[in-house]
């Protein structure tokens, strides 16, 4: 039986293998988006969690504005993140990766205006919390495509922490924790791996070589 790849294949195998490690030796650029939504939608979760809401003396009506505030703020953030970067080149791995976060990060906004509007036709605004299952969910996928993308298996770790919240917060929905639960796994798997990819970036170098 021939071992020989035919010509085509042999052309796609190298181009994949370059692919690859562009992507281990060049810097990602995404963390700066991963930490604008991490952090503004973390925040607005952590005031949301019952005791802080009652040590700012804040209503739950009340509270829940920091939704909107921080819908507010990353649109302002992602504007800026975005007259920045335009014209930057980029490599493979790069333009995937961040198609891949864009891709999830527009999808999180349709799913949001799709359960906002079935809660407003049933009147039950308890449907909004399944918001954060989806989010987390989403996460994990963009975790799972960078980790294929650079073989960084740390960032395999960020879409277990991912997925392993989601049925944690299925069993907290509706106790008030799972806010704070929430906010904790947006800085675990987005602000602070974000803060280690900008770190990685202002130095040079590509996830491989980026120890910490």
């Amino acid at each position: 039986m021939p071992t020989d790849l035919p010509p085509s294949s042999a052309a796609d195998l190298s181009y994949l293998r370059t692919l690859a490690a562009a992507g281990q030796e060049e810097p990602l650029t995404a963390g700066p988006y991963l930490v604008a939504g991490g952090g503004w939608f973390a925040a607005a979760s952590i005031v949301q969690w019952f005791p802080l809401r009652e040590t700012l003396g804040l209503s739950p009506q009340l509270a829940t504005l920091a939704w909107l505030v921080a819908a507010v703020g990353f649109a302002v953030h992602l504007t800026v993140l975005l007259r920045r970067d335009r014209g930057r080149v980029e490599n493979h791995s790069n333009r995937a990766i961040n198609a891949v976060w864009s891709g999830i990060g527009w999808a999180i906004f349709a799913f949001w205006i799709g359960v906002a509007l079935m809660s407003w036709r049933r009147g039950d605004a308890f449907l909004m919390n399944s918001i954060s299952l989806q989010v987390l969910s989403l996460y994990a996928v963009g975790w799972v495509v960078a980790a294929a993308m650079t073989g960084q298996r740390w960032m395999h770790v960020n879409a277990m922490i991912a997925l392993a919240t989601v049925p944690t917060l299925g069993l907290l929905v509706g106790t008030g924790h799972e806010y704070i639960v929430y906010a904790i796994a947006l800085v675990a798997t987005a602000v602070r791996p974000g803060h280690r990819l900008m770190r990685a970036a202002a130095l040079g170098m590509g996830p491989t070589e980026d120890g910490a």
